[in-house]
């Protein structure tokens, strides 16, 4: 009686290990179902955002605003799809961003271009009187004037010298004449591409121009980023850290530790 309680408490134990195995095994698959349809909804969203993204940027217009130094910039999507599916939707670009893919297929001949950038920029001088330095020249006949001038920073945006000849003409048929002898305009130019704060379209790509001199003006930028360059990519999640993981030999080993997991339990109740 004693060996039959025994051996029935043994098998029991088993069939207990096996439950156990067969439990934890369904649940890995569980998990595992649930993973791959989580993956398969995040590629369905994905691919609805780099649309959304896309025909947005395609879309976007140059945004000016002055940061926190009083510098004014310049901001636009960027356009982020391959060069062959941007060469297809040919039609739908403008002028400045054909010119754009045009120079980067040259570019590719020589380097694989992951971003770049098209800047139209122009110098607009609204209106300029002279205070600086003057000089009256009776003899030859000239006036000059000079200047620096500065921004609110204290850095220097424009400096001029010019010089005008016949300023006192001694024959009246001859005419006043002005010579530029210098014009400079100093620009520091900062252009960075950065994560667009909006989490419901996956944070697209921006592009931006800040000019430290007030008198040069950002008309119009398109610019282009590599497709790879992905925000969810660079800052993972938990399940894009989980599908890494499995896409590599750290996941197929732990397939295996399973299999061999619930090979023991089945091998040694069969054995018994």
């Amino acid at each position: 009686m004693g060996t039959l309680l025994k051996n029935f408490w043994t098998w029991l134990l088993l069939k207990n290990h096996l439950i156990i195995a067969i439990i934890v095994l369904l649940l890995l698959i569980m998990g595992t179902i649930i993973y791959f349809q989580h993956k398969s909804i995040l590629n369905l969203k994905d691919k609805y955002q780099t649309e959304v993204n896309l025909s947005n940027a395609l879309l976007d217009s140059t945004h000016v605003y002055q940061n926190k130094q009083g510098e004014w910039v310049a901001e636009k999507l960027t356009l982020q799809e391959t060069l062959s599916n941007l060469e297809k939707m040919n039609s739908q670009l403008t002028v400045s961003q054909k010119d754009l893919l045009a120079r980067i297929k040259e570019a590719e001949k020589n380097n694989t271009t992951i971003a770049a950038a098209l800047i139209q920029s122009q110098i607009t001088i609204d209106s300029l009187l002279h205070h600086g330095h003057t000089e009256v020249d009776t003899i030859n006949k000239t006036l000059s004037f000079s200047d620096s001038l500065r921004n609110a920073k204290k850095d220097i945006i424009l400096t001029y010298d010019f010089k005008i000849n016949g300023a006192v003409p001694a024959i009246p048929e001859i005419k006043p004449t002005l010579m530029i002898k210098s014009l400079g305009l100093p620009n520091i130019q900062f252009i960075e591409f950065h994560w667009k704060n909006d989490k419901q379209l996956g944070y697209p790509v921006a592009f931006s121009v800040t000019n430290s001199n007030d008198y040069f003006k950002t008309i119009n930028i398109d610019s282009y980023i590599i497709p790879e360059v992905r925000e969810p990519a660079l800052k993972p999640n938990f399940w894009k850290k989980i599908g890494t993981f499995f896409n590599t030999t750290g996941g197929k080993a732990l397939w295996f530790g399973i299999g061999g997991g619930a090979g023991i339990f089945v091998g040694h109740y069969i054995w018994k």
